[in-house]
């Protein structure tokens, strides 16, 4: 029987984030709270928030073009 392939993540919560990132929740929280360019958090619940991967990919596209011109 073979395996299904993982499907990619689609919602990242705080935690995922800072995976997907390479950043510590400090830094999650601070760039969400200073950056201007990082993406608003999108609100499921109260107690449930996070970011599209879209959103984390364009963000971080933008900080490499930031860096390449």
């Amino acid at each position: 029987m073979q395996q299904k392939a993982p499907t990619e993540q689609a919602f990242y919560r705080p935690a995922d984030a800072c995976r997907y990132l390479g950043v510590g929740r400090t830094k999650l929280h601070d760039l969400a709270e200073t950056d201007p360019n990082f993406p608003r958090k999108i609100r499921i619940s109260p107690r449930c928030v996070g970011w599209t991967r879209q959103q984390l990919d364009s963000w971080l596209e933008s900080k490499v073009r930031e860096v390449s011109a």
